[in-house]
């Protein structure tokens, strides 16, 4: 019990969408639901990946499932009508000039590669799978009863989220946590709208954590 009380959000060497005040935030709410079968969309680095993992080892040793989602190194096809994190379009650019040299020259890695991520995760190669493509074409495919927590955090239009929430609810089984990140993002408020409306029509419930995720239950 000590390990799970204790255990928190690390940053790893990797760029990350969530820093660490809100990456504990999503540790705490997976300490409180202890989901076996996680699903993220939106993988990006894979930091939150690595923690999440981490965590659900120390909960249920090696019998735990974690899928993840994401375009990797096509995210490319995405930024006509995606909002894409600034610092994969081109080079990656990192504050840390040390980081710049040996991601970009000495190792030459794209750190949101399928290879990059799958290497970062191989601790728990037995546990994972991480699916390469479009999640609204993925999602269409999937058993998505079988996941107990799912965190939606991959493309960041209307559009996008609207159809993902809108086939993750409507198949989600009871029990099921979906949190989305960036409810209240200002550079991508579609995201927000297409939330509010999935809710709606869906008959789930929302409770907002600290500005930033959107926590959706059926009861």
């Amino acid at each position: 019990m000590s390990l799970l009380n204790n255990f928190t959000y690390k940053e790893y060497w990797r760029k990350a969408g969530l820093k660490k005040f809100y990456g504990q935030i999503l540790i705490d709410l997976i300490k409180e639901k202890k989901p076996k079968n996680f699903l993220e969309i939106g993988v990006f680095t894979g930091v939150a990946a690595r923690n999440i993992c981490e965590l659900l080892f120390i909960i249920h040793q090696n019998n735990f499932f974690y899928c993840g989602i994401d375009l990797f190194e096509d995210y490319k096809e995405a930024i006509s009508n995606e909002v894409i994190p600034k610092f994969i379009v081109n080079k990656q650019n990192f504050s840390n000039p040390l980081k710049s040299l040996i991601y970009n020259f000495i190792l030459g890695e794209q750190l949101n590669s399928h290879k990059s991520v799958t290497n970062f995760l191989k601790k728990f190669k037995n546990n994972i799978e991480l699916i390469k493509g479009n999640s609204k074409n993925i999602l269409q495919n999937m058993n998505i009863k079988k996941f107990d927590m799912i965190f939606v955090d991959g493309g960041h239009s209307y559009e996008t989220v609207k159809f993902e929430l809108n086939l993750i609810l409507k198949n989600a089984n009871d029990d099921c946590l979906i949190v989305c990140d960036d409810y209240d993002h200002l550079e991508a408020n579609g995201v927000k709208k297409a939330i509010d409306e999935a809710v709606i029509i869906n008959s789930f419930k929302i409770k907002i954590v600290e500005k930033r995720f959107a926590c959706l239950s059926k009861y």
